[in-house]
């Protein structure tokens, strides 16, 4: 017989409280007409519409149509040259006629050229802009073809360009191009003043993207007030950028990543872009314009920040009470010699992430809060890795309340041959640990192995690197990552290394218990991840006593 237990007033509140929340987790857009949704939709490219239209029966009934041709002439049959120029174009002018009545019905049209030659190159573009094609995708076999003219089609919306040439010529007369809301231009040979006219004639481009674009020296946009995103990307052997001034009100992400060997600063001004949300900066050296004591004072609306290599002989401080997540990848913003301060004010952080060889607890907040979540990855030289190191690590991490999740990263190096049998003795001493010493708050500790072939002092290394972690720290979890063929020793080399907590005699004879003393127990899981990578991932689940 069951009891009954009558529903208090508390328990009605809270099932009313579950059914609200359960209401509120309901697809918003529910509510909101057919015609505002298909509104929405209509602002998407037809790569995103694809996956929109399997969301839901409503989406999928509100989706607008698109029709895409695509047309290569690499796999065109090699049969002459003049011949198989003939036979491309024959071939896209027989596909427009063909799907004329899908292209006319449809609410957005796509066409994607791949061109080997420049042969008919101005036909074919004249075929393309006679049907007011939506999205706009042209690719070129060789840098030296320059294309003829822009679309001037009022429905071109999207134009990506890639390994082409672009003349200032082209931008002379009244012709504009309002109607573009995106651009990319792929390895194509223009110059800063050429950009500058061409985004001149966009006043409706709201995402711009320049990928290892030859001969462009400067970059100058003014008055691009509906510009939104902006990415810049030069990589390589290509001529450095020297000037960037940007006057975008509304400008709200700019990615800059600029990476040569000449290793010269650029000019840069952004200042106008006051509501910049988002900004990464990878570059050599910090660009001259940015300030080293007020470096976020300019965009205060700043909310994640990434930062790169960006060398600088001044200290850089970031002060900013809007930042949210922040992101430093082998940074030298800090000078040792100048101060050991932190260079961090972001009293409204929620995530920190940092990558480097090592880490000094000057890089990290120093107001954030406690439930900032951290993340430190360290790749460090195997020369590197000693008790001296991991003494000094400890040190710094203790310095930070927040919980860290810690990452290790060991690739392969030419040190290990070097090392050989040597990395017995360097690798056989722990840090060890008094029993009044604080433990960082290391909450979860991945040790990402990218190393191939099993050795015998690559064993040795990985033992004394977990080792040394578990005594500077007591997480809830380690999870290994590695490729399957290195798999089976690391496990192995694992099972020996943990076997020992079994023994009752590991710590009989020392008045500082290792970690080992207090692991009650631990246990294996591997984790499933994509089927196609050949990597393999598993976690050590930890067990420790409450009072140590």
């Amino acid at each position: 017989m069951s009891d009954y237990c009558p529903i208090s007033q508390a328990d009605e509140q809270i099932a009313k409280k579950l059914k609200t929340s359960h209401t509120n987790l309901e697809d918003p857009t529910l509510k909101l007409p057919n015609h505002v949704l298909r509104s929405i939709f209509s602002y998407l490219k037809s790569d995103d519409l694809f996956n929109i239209r399997l969301v839901s029966k409503i989406w999928h009934r509100n989706t607008p149509s698109y029709f895409s041709l695509d047309f290569d002439e690499f796999v065109t049959p090699d049969v002459g040259l003049h011949e198989s120029h003939t036979k491309f174009l024959d071939s896209i002018r027989s596909s427009l006629e063909t799907s004329e009545g899908k292209l006319k019905m449809a609410d957005k049209r796509v066409v994607r050229v791949q061109f080997k030659y420049d042969e008919n190159l101005y036909d074919v573009l004249r075929l393309i802009e006679g049907n007011d094609f939506y999205e706009v995708y042209l690719s070129f076999g060789f840098f030296d073809y320059s294309i003829p003219f822009i679309f001037q089609s009022k429905c071109l919306t999207v134009l990506h360009l890639h390994q082409c040439g672009i003349e200032e010529s082209l931008f002379i007369g009244d012709a504009r191009f309002d109607s573009v809301s995106e651009i990319q231009l792929d390895r194509v040979t223009l110059t800063g003043q050429t950009l500058s006219k061409f985004i001149s004639k966009c006043a409706g481009v709201r995402e711009l993207r320049l990928v290892n674009c030859e001969l462009l020296r400067s970059i100058v946009l003014c008055k691009v007030d509906r510009l939104k995103k902006f990415y810049v990307q030069l990589l390589g052997s290509y001529p450095c950028i020297t000037d960037v001034l940007v006057v975008a009100p509304s400008l709200e992400v700019f990615h800059f990543v600029h990476y040569n060997s000449s290793k010269v600063a650029v000019k840069m001004d952004i200042r106008a872009c006051r509501m910049l949300r988002e900004f990464h900066l990878r570059c050599s050296i910090l660009p001259v314009g940015l300030g080293h004591e007020d470096f976020c004072s300019d965009f205060p609306h700043l909310e994640n920040l990434l930062l790169g290599l960006c060398v600088t002989g001044k200290r850089v401080k970031i002060s900013s009470p809007s930042l949210r997540n922040l992101t430093l990848k082998f940074t030298q913003l800090y000078n040792y010699k100048y101060s050991r301060k932190s260079v961090l004010s972001v009293p409204n952080l929620c995530s920190y992430q940092y990558v480097g060889r090592s880490f000094k607890s000057s890089f990290g907040p120093s107001d954030a809060p406690k439930f900032l979540k951290i993340s430190i990855s360290l790749a460090p030289r195997t020369k590197k890795i000693n008790r001296a190191w991991f003494l000094q690590l400890r040190r710094q991490l203790t310095k930070i309340s927040s919980r860290v999740v810690l990452a290790f990263i060991i690739h392969d190096q030419a040190s290990f041959s070097e090392l050989g049998k040597r990395g017995h003795k360097l690798w056989s001493m722990p840090i060890g640990r008094t029993s009044t010493q604080v433990l960082p708050r290391i909450q979860h500790l991945k040790l990402d192995i990218r190393l191939t072939d099993p050795e015998e002092s690559l064993g040795c290394l990985l033992k004394y690197i977990i080792n040394n972690l578990l005594w500077m720290s007591r997480p809830n979890a380690l999870t290994l990552s590695m490729p399957a063929s290195f798999t089976a020793f690391a496990l192995g080399v694992c099972n020996e290394l943990f076997i020992s907590t079994r023994e009752g005699s590991c710590c009989a004879n020392t008045q500082n218990k290792c970690w080992r003393h207090f692991l009650e127990d631990f246990m294996i899981k591997e984790v499933v991840i994509d089927e196609k990578e050949e990597a393999k991932m598993f976690r050590f689940v930890f067990t420790w006593q409450l009072f140590s």
